[in-house]
């Protein structure tokens, strides 16, 4: 028993150190607009952003980095769905869940009162935890690349100074939804989200990462235990 509270509470630092790198750029943190949803489209193996009445999907709520607030507040979305994934793949004991998304690559836009940012982003990959939590890009990959803006934010500017950058995004359904349960089924399955963008980091600090990292470990440390 002690050996197992050890290599949990070993694990649970590892998380923290891996996911709380300290910043060198920006991350704008965002999360879904209300009416905004993310919906996975059952047996088609795919998912789209639905947009809110005001046409966006998400805002930025705050940010890491940068002036501070000059990028809190401006909307997002991001183009080109739905986006389709591959064949589903179990960890131990079917804990986590994962399948990577084949395409296509979407176009992420940032509006400001002087211009839009566009960027290309690739999904790289979905995945499920406990059938408790969800997110994109969980390996906190370079995933957003071309990345223009013409306008005077300066944290927008920065973005583009600092790129290539990554973006994740984390999700939840209440009651759970394992991806196999997802991708079943006619589908419209819709939740609310939030994630980040970030260019220029040694890491992604986006919580729900470091929630996926934790609850996986410890997941396989209890199989473990239990054998």
């Amino acid at each position: 028993m002690k050996s197992f509270t050890v290599a949990t509470l070993a694990l649970v630092a590892l998380a923290w150190s891996t996911n709380s790198g300290r910043a060198q750029g920006i991350t704008l943190n965002f999360a879904s607009n209300p009416g905004g949803y993310i919906q996975f489209n059952g047996a088609s193996d795919s998912f789209e952003f639905v947009s809110a009445p005001n046409g966006y999907q998400w805002s930025i709520v705050n940010e890491q980095g940068g002036t501070g607030n000059a990028a809190v507040g401006l909307p997002g979305l991001v183009n080109g769905g739905p986006f389709f994934y591959g064949p589903i793949t179990s960890g131990p004991g079917g804990i986590v869940q994962s399948a990577t998304v084949s395409g296509p690559l979407g176009q992420l836009v940032i509006s400001s009162p002087s211009g839009d940012l566009t960027a290309t982003v690739d999904w790289v990959d979905v995945s499920t935890v406990f059938s408790s939590v969800g997110i994109f890009n969980s390996s906190l990959d370079i995933n957003v690349s071309d990345i223009n803006y013409t306008g005077t934010n300066p944290d927008l500017q920065l973005l583009v100074a600092k790129q290539p950058g990554s973006m994740d995004l984390s999700f939840q359904f209440n009651p759970g939804e394992s991806l196999t349960g997802l991708s079943s089924g006619a589908g419209g399955y819709d939740t609310s989200y939030s994630g980040s963008i970030s260019a220029g980091i040694t890491q992604v600090p986006e919580p729900a990462t470091m929630t996926l990292s934790i609850l996986g470990g410890l997941g396989l440390l209890g199989l473990l235990r239990r054998k």
